[in-house]
Order: C-alpha cells, then sequence, then structure tokens
C-alpha cells in the first residue's frame, strides 16, 4: 500500500481547488471559488451548463483571473448554488459525517427568462420538500423550457431580480 507502513490512508489529502467541473457517473457538479472565500457546489443539468457557458462534455478548470472567477460564481449564485466553508465541508455532508445545516439544504431554483427580463424563483428549505414529479424541471431544455415548468410548482416572479434575498450580495 505505497509508503504508508500500515495500509492505511492519509488523513486529510490535499482537495484539488482548481476543478470547475467534475463529470461523474450521473452527472456534472461545478465548483467556484469567490474571492470572499469558501466555495460554491452545484450538481448541474445541461439547462445550468448552458447558462453558466460551460462545455458539457469537457473537463474545465477554474479562472486564474479573480474578477473573472467572481463574476463565474455571481452567475453560479443565479442558479441556486449551495456555499460551503470549503469542499471537506461537503464532502463530509456527501459521506454521511455530518448532517447539512439549513442553510445546506435549501434548494433554490431559478429560471432566467432568455428575453432578459426578471427571474423565476421557487424556495424549498430542503429536498423532501420538493414534489414528487419535480424532475419535470430537470428535464427542460433550455431555460424558458425551465420557467413554465417551474410555473407549474408555483413559481413567482420578481421583475426585479435584485429584490430576491438569495441574490443579494452578501447573500450565500
Amino acid at each position: 500500500m505505497g509508503d504508508r507502513p500500515d495500509g492505511s490512508c492519509p488523513q486529510n489529502p490535499p482537495l484539488d481547488t482548481t476543478k470547475r467541473t467534475d463529470f461523474g457517473r450521473l452527472g456534472c457538479t461545478v465548483y467556484g471559488y469567490p474571492s470572499s472565500g469558501g466555495i460554491l457546489i452545484k450538481e448541474v443539468d445541461v439547462v445550468d451548463m448552458q447558462f453558466l457557458q460551460l462545455d458539457r462534455f469537457s473537463a474545465t478548470q477554474r479562472s486564474p483571473n479573480v474578477v473573472q472567477e467572481d463574476e463565474f460564481c455571481a452567475r453560479m449564485r443565479k442558479i441556486g448554488a449551495t456555499w460551503w466553508a470549503d469542499k471537506r465541508a461537503w464532502i463530509d455532508v456527501q459521506l454521511g459525517i455530518r448532517e447539512r445545516t439549513a442553510l445546506e439544504s435549501r434548494q433554490l431554483i431559478f429560471g432566467w427568462p432568455t428575453n432578459g427580463e426578471g427571474v423565476w424563483f421557487l424556495r424549498y428549505d430542503n429536498v423532501r420538500e420538493l414534489p414528487e414529479d419535480f424532475g419535470k424541471v430537470y428535464m427542460a431544455v433550455d431555460m424558458d423550457e425551465r420557467c413554465r415548468v417551474m410555473k407549474q410548482y408555483g413559481a413567482t416572479f420578481y421583475a426585479d431580480p435584485e429584490t430576491v434575498d438569495e441574490l443579494r450580495d452578501g447573500n450565500q
């Protein structure tokens, strides 16, 4: 087992902080690294990838430019990415080492009409509150279609996105 005589795994190996996209067996996870600290993480669908202007089939790296990375993080917030103190906190939840906090449990779903007017928004306290057939939202092929499906679940339209608390600067 390598250079560890007892064959155990190393504790707290360093985590990659350069990945933008991580493709897995069932989809893709996107990471953003705001200059204010922490990490934004979102498991995305095709519509999210289009909104984030990411290649759906090739892995990408974070921007070395802080301004560009913060701009990317602003776009991630617009699709409901969750802020974590660090990647290890997210991994701990994935592994069941700890429970999600109320803030980490929120399900924020945004629909941005392509005409540039306003935003549709759904907020759930946790995944258990999602309607049983909510997967329809993720079957949308573009953002306008997502908005139409969101309306079926009672989405609220905000003509001014700045009036959505979760989109204001400083809100994670």
